[in-house]
């Protein structure tokens, strides 16, 4: 098997592999380290700097400009070498430029965001050095992009994983060995990424000669514009719950959720590395203009949903055995949340979809994401003043179903997309099911035996649709490098 694994035919630079290395190795780590940080850091300690990040989410969002998106699509735009490296520099010179101007402005009123915005008086620098580290680690994405759109998924991986690893050591060395406090939780981050942002200058240099051309930066600006609405309140919308727990119930509470939160997070971040290989190719489709690329897309991308939904899947039924391996017994409702939680980033592969970006109906999209928001905070809100934090994982869900829905309707009016919808349903149905059975099993305290035979019969009925429907042999006809990939 370990033979089999180590082929070169499988790690060539394009292959899929790699993007899934800095993803496994990116949740891996922080998991790994989680039962350090909760066994030093008191709940409400570990809270606070969830608040934080929080707060430094929105702030990199802000400052970021809606940029990734345009970037993405006009690098196929502009494939005129010069304008591709006008392009990466102009974008990363105007992010660099907002990013500044904002976490300057937040080390100026630290302390009244913290009392006032996150109600964690007196963490002003935990607020400050979280932000930083999250707007400086941001800024390395579009060097990633770019190698993601060339097809160098081992350069992009190899990044990635140096910025995994040097995070983790540096926060297990500032938190158990210096014992700074929470602040350790951002130094470790900001460390890695200023290094790993070093060498990637050094690289691209190299590879990319600095060029600028207003052109290139103009139309990604003016593409991004209509997005800033959509950037803004996107990030208000994937951030609202955790801050809502927080302010309603505390720093314990958010430290709770965030943690179930996490664990349910490797499902989008399982979507998102798969993401990195489909969505060149719906683009690639997409302007190709044939009349069955609607056809072609649909099956191109039924096995990385099975993939996904299958993660989902998996970490949902064992959510209560890695809960109580990574953290402490205060954190066991953790589990809980996650049981919902998975069902609501599973169901992001289908808003992953660029189908209105390709459209530039970008204007749309800032219109959508308003109501997005509003229906998220609305529905989210009153759920978390109900019933905490596990209130505020069913509101994700409910809200995610809505707006994800709502979302695909609108992107098949701008360009068809032909699902093999009865796959979908099975793979995902299969998801919900598992999800309803773990909540009600933990709920009801069955004996061992039977906890364990209803994991394994979920875990095995799964794989068997996938048998089925050959997903494994279409995944790696489909995870090849494209021919068409520039250099």
């Amino acid at each position: 098997m370990i033979r089999r694994w180590l082929r070169p035919d499988l790690w060539h630079r394009g292959s899929t592999l790699w993007y899934f290395l800095p993803r496994v190795v990116g949740v891996g780590l922080p998991l790994v380290t989680l039962p350090v940080i909760t066994r030093v850091l008191r709940p409400e300690e570990y809270g606070d700097w969830v608040l934080a990040a929080v707060f430094g989410a929105f702030v990199s969002g802000l400052g970021n400009f809606g940029l990734p998106l345009a970037f993405d699509r006009n690098f196929f735009e502009f494939e005129e070498p010069r304008e591709n490296a006008a392009l990466l520099w102009g974008v990363v010179g105007v992010v660099t430029g907002l990013l500044g101007t904002l976490i300057g402005l937040v080390w100026i009123f630290q302390d009244a965001l913290a009392a006032t915005v996150l109600r964690i008086p007196g963490r002003g620098l935990l607020v400050a050095w979280t932000t930083t580290a999250l707007c400086v680690a941001s800024v390395k994405h579009y060097f990633l992009l770019y190698f993601r759109n060339v097809d160098d998924a081992r350069s992009y991986a190899l990044f990635s994983i140096d910025e995994s690893v040097l995070s983790a050591v540096f926060v297990v060395g500032f938190v158990w060995f210096l014992d700074v406090g929470p602040v350790g939780l951002a130094w470790g981050p900001l460390l890695a990424s200023v290094a790993v942002l070093l060498l990637l200058l050094a690289r691209m240099v190299r590879q990319v000669p600095p060029a600028f051309a207003l052109g290139p930066v103009a139309a990604s600006v003016r593409l991004s514009l209509p997005l800033f609405p959509k950037i803004l309140l996107g990030v208000v919308g994937t951030q609202f719950d955790k801050w809502v727990v927080g302010v309603l119930g505390g720093s314990a509470p958010a430290a709770q959720y965030a943690i179930g939160q996490r664990l349910a997070n490797v499902v989008f971040v399982v979507a998102t590395a798969l993401e990195n290989k489909f969505q060149p190719a719906t683009y690639r489709l997409m302007f190709d203009g044939a009349d069955d690329a609607g056809f072609r897309i649909g099956r191109l991308l039924t096995p990385f949903a099975y993939l996904v939904a299958g993660c989902g899947l998996v970490v949902t039924v064992f959510a209560t055995e890695a809960v109580a391996l990574l953290a402490t017994p205060e954190y066991a409702g953790a589990a809980l949340v996650c049981n919902i939680l998975v069902l609501h980033y599973a169901l992001t592969f289908f808003g992953k979809q660029p189908q209105l970006m390709f459209a530039k109906r970008t204007g749309l999209i800032s219109m959508f994401s308003a109501s997005s928001v509003a229906v998220t905070v609305l529905i989210t809100g009153y759920a978390a003043s109900v019933g905490g934090a596990l209130g505020a994982a069913i509101g994700t869900l409910i809200s995610g179903v809505l707006t994800t829905g709502v979302f695909v309707w609108i992107s098949q009016r701008s360009f068809t997309i032909e699902y093999e919808t009865s796959s979908l349903a099975a793979y995902y149905g299969a998801l919900g099911i598992a999800s309803a059975a773990m909540l009600g099993l933990a709920m009801g305290a069955p004996p061992l035996p039977v906890f364990l035979a209803a994991k394994g019969i979920f875990v095995a009925g799964y794989f068997w649709l996938g048998r089925r429907d050959r997903v494994f042999d279409r995944f790696r006809a489909v995870a090849r490098p494209a021919p068409t990939a520039r250099s």
